[in-house]
């Protein structure tokens, strides 16, 4: 078990900086996307304060235009990995010599992507999670809300009129 012990304290730097890299680039490009998200997931948590429709309206209207907006820069964040990608198989099927050591960089630049590319899903996915409870609150509140058929207010409610129809009505030909 030493030797697990002493390869993660050798790794541990390693780790931390790719850890801060991919934080980096989240906050840079996508975190603007989900704050508002975070903030009502933790309205719908508080126990103390109810949340309000205004926020689910939030959550209902504006969150989905965030997400589309996330997804478009989530694309092309996807077309940069992949660039990446081709660009390490040309190194190799090119043999060019690694002496610069960009083949490395590069296999640890697409990691640091992919690692960005599976939070900014996560969140995507949590989005929509977020936005079918909203929904389901906001259900529940209307139809709370729902007076019964045939109330309104106050106002008794009364039968339809229906017109008298004969029963021996003449029949229609069609020829």
């Amino acid at each position: 078990m030493s030797d697990i012990t002493r390869a993660l304290e050798v790794l541990k730097e390693d780790f931390e900086a790719a850890d801060n890299l991919v934080a980096d680039i989240y906050e840079k490009y996508f975190s603007r996307f989900f704050n508002g998200e975070h903030q009502m997931y933790d309205r719908f948590h508080d126990a103390d304060v109810i949340i309000n429709d205004r926020e689910l309206e939030w959550i209902l209207i504006s969150l989905p235009l965030e997400m589309n907006a996330a997804a478009n820069a989530l694309t092309q964040f996807k077309q940069h990995n992949e660039i990446v990608k081709l660009k390490i198989k040309q190194r190799k099927s090119a043999k060019i010599d690694d002496a610069d050591g960009l083949d490395e960089e590069f296999k640890l630049m697409s990691i640091v992507y992919t690692s960005v590319i599976t939070r900014v899903e996560m969140e995507l996915s949590f989005s929509k999670e977020l936005i079918m409870g909203a929904k389901k609150i906001w259900d529940a509140r209307r139809n709370g809300e729902t007076p019964p058929v045939g109330e309104i207010g106050d106002i008794p409610a009364q039968e339809p009129q229906l017109p008298d129809y004969p029963l021996n009505s003449p029949k229609i030909s069609f020829e």
